[in-house]
């Protein structure tokens, strides 16, 4: 297997895993068609494997993949975390329990890097108050107290004052004025779905204060992210994946859930704790799945050329039909 991506020549990270390939940390597989691809992490292009050995590195991927759990899905791909691997099956996903793990390692990396700001702050906000403190004769104890309070809301202040990354800045229809989106200005936005996108966000302007602007696709979603996790840390709720998981779970998916989000026409800040991290899966999910299925139907396109030039071979074929046997389902329609 060769170690530099064919597209952009950058290098092939991981050792393979459960493939035996060598190399490859996110490996993309389907089962019915014989396909096997090392994911780019520079690039994000599928570089498809050889032909030697390729359908028991499948099955042996097919076996760990059973074994992970669901990350994302949609009709076509399953992105399937396995220990440190990511493994993205190509074909209708099986149903496996929904990754809610995925979703507290995002939050406890969130308030990682919220202490990496708020310790030493703290530390040494404390240090310089307590010699103050002394030569003052101690008339400052409340403020040394409330030290890591303040720290954190700095910090929310920072996060808040981001700038959203957007292909062009929105416009405001009511004032003219151009919306430099800020993550905090997303808080008073609005979820809404639009025929030409699967979400959109109706933006309130920061200059008149009434609703102005819509982002759609990428742009809305980029939003969406930001303004999500500035609530998350603005509001200072505590957030609890399971509950949020089985809000999207019971809604029936993440497209359900974001219906439901736009139809009751309420502002970001004005959903529950639960329902807000609820959207922000949905939201990821649709996102990262996406951006998997475009560079799958990339990739296939180019395996078809190249499994049809390169292999007749009737052996081949017959363990194809052995494995699609065994799967004892049909082809998914693509």
């Amino acid at each position: 297997m060769y170690r530099t991506c064919a597209f952009c020549n950058g290098k092939l990270d991981g050792d393979g895993g459960p493939s035996g390939l060598g190399v490859g940390r996110r490996l993309a597989f389907d089962e019915w068609k014989g396909r096997l691809w090392v994911i780019c992490p520079k690039c994000s292009r599928w570089n498809l494997a050889p032909l030697d050995d390729r359908l028991e590195q499948i099955e042996a991927l097919a076996r760990a993949a059973g074994e992970g759990r669901v990350a994302a899905a949609t009709e076509h791909v399953a992105l399937i975390r396995w220990q440190t691997y990511d493994l993205v099956r190509v074909g209708k996903p099986r149903r496996m329990e929904f990754a809610t793990w995925r979703y507290g390692e995002r939050l406890r990396a969130r308030r990682r890097e919220q202490l990496k700001f708020v310790v030493p702050v703290t530390v040494a906000a404390v240090g310089l108050a307590v010699a103050v403190n002394v030569a003052a004769g101690g008339s400052l104890g409340v403020f040394v107290w409330n030290m890591p309070n303040l720290a954190r809301m700095m910090y929310t202040g920072i996060i808040g004052r981001r700038r959203v990354s957007l292909v062009e800045p929105p416009i405001c229809e009511r004032c003219g004025s151009v919306l430099h989106l800020q993550a905090k200005h997303v808080a008073y936005a609005r979820v809404v779905r639009q025929a030409q996108a699967d979400v959109a966000l109706i933006l309130s302007c920061p200059t008149c204060r009434t609703e102005g602007a819509m982002l759609v696709g990428r742009d809305a979603q980029a939003a969406l992210r930001q303004g999500l996790t500035y609530l998350a840390l603005a509001r200072g709720s505590r957030q609890r994946v399971e509950d949020a998981a089985r809000l999207v779970e019971s809604a029936g998916g993440p497209d359900r859930l974001i219906n439901d989000v736009a139809r009751r026409e309420l502002t970001l800040r004005s959903l529950g704790v639960e329902r807000r991290l609820a959207l922000e899966m949905a939201v990821d999910e649709r996102a990262e799945v996406e951006d998997l299925e475009r560079h799958w139907k990339e990739a296939e396109e180019i395996a078809e050329i190249a499994d049809g030039t390169l292999s007749s071979d009737p052996l081949l074929e017959e363990e194809l039909e052995r494995i699609r046997k065994k799967l004892g389902r049909e082809p998914e329609s693509s």
